[in-house]
């Protein structure tokens, strides 16, 4: 379900302005069915938006502004709309950020978008770039009379939010991770032989929250008891769904148990 938009205003002294659009619900349709999942290659570009406050491991789309004479976020908002209107979303979403940087001009023009950190996920990059690409072709948007300057350099990120030092407006998230409930059962191995062994398993946690027990899968151990007490426990385990855009979606993740010294 999703959760209720909350935008906050942080104000930190730093070098950058950065800027992240909370208005996307309207350029992006609902279109949200949570009780199902959708193929882990593909999920719809219309689907609605969920807004919060992020974490650090969760994902969004930002618009950085390197100019500190430039403080105008609402006339950002719509650029960053439609980037996501015109990205095709996909799981599972790459570790590394991705930015693409372009200059925006007073008649409304722009350079060309160009990657200038890459995620290291070919095809993730190049649907990005063509996203922000699609939204800079409106050249009907010109600078605001409150910006004295002829042009202002721009980056879009993918990813991560830690931009270190900066003035933080607004954002919207694209993705959450699933994260385990309280109380979910431990492997049947006990605490005092855990110390000094590890287990890492993955698997898929559905649209609903369920361990898909025919993904699981030990990745590496160094006990096969432990690690058969893992694959015993895990389809009992329960979690908060992925999100992605509001939606519930299925996503595969990789969990470590153990008390390696």
């Amino acid at each position: 379900m999703m959760e209720r938009a909350r935008l906050t205003v942080t104000a930190v002294p730093a070098p950058l302005v950065t800027v992240f659009a909370a208005a996307l619900a309207a350029a992006l349709a609902s279109g949200c069915h949570p009780h199902q999942s959708p193929p882990m290659a593909s999920f719809p570009a219309h689907a609605s938006v969920e807004c919060f406050v992020p974490a650090p491991d969760d994902y969004a789309v930002t618009i950085v502004v390197p100019d500190t004479t430039f403080h105008d976020s609402a006339w950002l908002r719509p650029m960053l709309a439609d980037v996501g209107r015109y990205w095709p979303v996909s799981l599972p979403l790459p570790k590394n950020a991705l930015d693409v940087g372009f200059t925006f001009y007073r008649d409304g023009t722009s350079s060309k978008p160009r990657v200038t950190k890459h995620s290291t996920a070919l095809a993730f990059d190049e649907r990005a770039l063509r996203a922000v690409a699609s939204a800079t072709a409106d050249t009907s948007r010109r600078l605001p009379d409150s910006f004295s300057g002829d042009s202002l350099p721009l980056l879009v990120r993918f990813g991560s939010t830690d931009f270190t030092g900066a003035l933080v407006q607004t954002w919207y998230s694209v993705a959450r991770p699933p994260k385990p409930r309280r109380g979910n059962p431990q492997p049947d191995f006990p605490k005092a032989r855990q110390r000094g062994e590890q287990v890492i398993a993955a698997f898929t946690v559905d649209s609903l929250g369920n361990v898909d027990a025919s993904s699981i899968a030990i990745v590496s151990s160094t006990n096969d008891d432990f690690a058969n007490a893992v694959v015993d426990v895990l389809p009992r385990w329960k979690f908060t769904p992925s999100t992605i855009r509001g939606c519930r979606v299925a996503r595969s993740i990789r969990w470590e148990f153990g008390e390696m010294p």
